[in-house]
């Protein structure tokens, strides 16, 4: 990689915005969402702290148990693509919904609102807009400053002869993103938030129903977004626009059911004294 190659301030000017989106998606949703539910924001933190501990921690230790110290499972798996989307889609169904699931029926067991619900689905889907989308954009924008600031050269010399492939085709990846792509990806974490959202209400529902059935549906069409990224990720769809459009049909069809599920839950009881005109009454 040529020493002359810099990164240039239009991709800096991308990244931040990616940046900004990944903060400012979730925040303003969850402001939104209190300002007009008028409803407790505890739900949204437990929403935030469920998808870490399940999802960005426990679901990582099973992989790495899978797929990391097991070089037959893992090279039987990795080695076929098909069957490597069915496992990362079900695992992350499976664990993101019974995190869901679990958290329903112990600490927001009382919270019988389908308020909060959409409350939950915030929280999960705002933490892992940020820790995809924004986590990776701080990355790649410590990677260009440093990339720039010491030069092509020496940013290279740092890293084992090994890695050194893989680290130019980084920045390389860096210094080709553009605004398209960056829009793609933003697209694809508020369709993603979406989906946290209507898949938060059918588990409330499984829960607050007595639906036990909606739990493994969920884990099912949990299991179906992930399957088609996974397929992206090993090349066997090279189209990303395809995957996007599947994720965007999928999150629009989801919304109907969703929408049923969360007509038949009982609404939050309001906090405050309303006349029959609807009017705040005032204590």
């Amino acid at each position: 990689m040529p020493e002359t190659i810099v990164i240039s301030n239009s991709v800096f000017i991308v990244l931040s915005l990616e940046l900004l989106f990944s903060l400012a998606l979730p925040i303003a949703a969850i402001v939104v969402w209190k300002k007009k539910a008028d409803v407790s924001l505890r739900p949204c933190v437990l929403g935030a702290v469920a998808f870490f501990v399940f999802a960005v921690v426990l679901e990582q230790i099973i992989h790495f148990l899978v797929l990391g110290l097991n070089g037959t499972v893992s090279d039987f798996i990795l080695s076929r693509p098909w069957l490597y989307a069915v496992y990362g889609g079900f695992m992350a169904g499976f664990i993101e919904e019974s995190a869901r699931f679990l958290v329903f029926k112990t600490m927001m067991r009382d919270n019988v609102g389908r308020e909060n619900a959409v409350s939950y689905g915030l929280g999960h889907g705002g933490l892992e807009c940020f820790s995809v989308l924004g986590m990776t954009m701080i990355s790649n924008l410590m990677l260009a400053v440093m990339f720039n600031s010491i030069g092509a050269e020496e940013f290279i010399a740092q890293y084992a002869p090994g890695q050194t492939a893989a680290i130019s085709e980084a920045i390389a990846g860096i210094n080709a993103i553009d605004p398209a792509a960056a829009a793609l990806a933003c697209f694809e974490r508020a369709c993603s938030m979406a989906l946290q959202v209507e898949l938060s209400i059918l588990v409330f529902g499984a829960v607050h129903l007595n639906k036990f059935w909606l739990y493994p549906v969920s884990i099912l069409l949990h299991m179906g977004v992930d399957f088609f990224a996974a397929l992206y990720q090993t090349g066997t769809l090279s189209a990303l626009w395809v995957v996007e459009v599947l994720l965007a049909a999928y999150v629009v069809a989801l919304f109907f059911a969703a929408r049923a599920v969360y007509k038949k839950l009982p609404p939050e009881a309001p906090t405050k004294m309303l006349d029959h005109f609807g009017r705040v009454v005032s204590g």
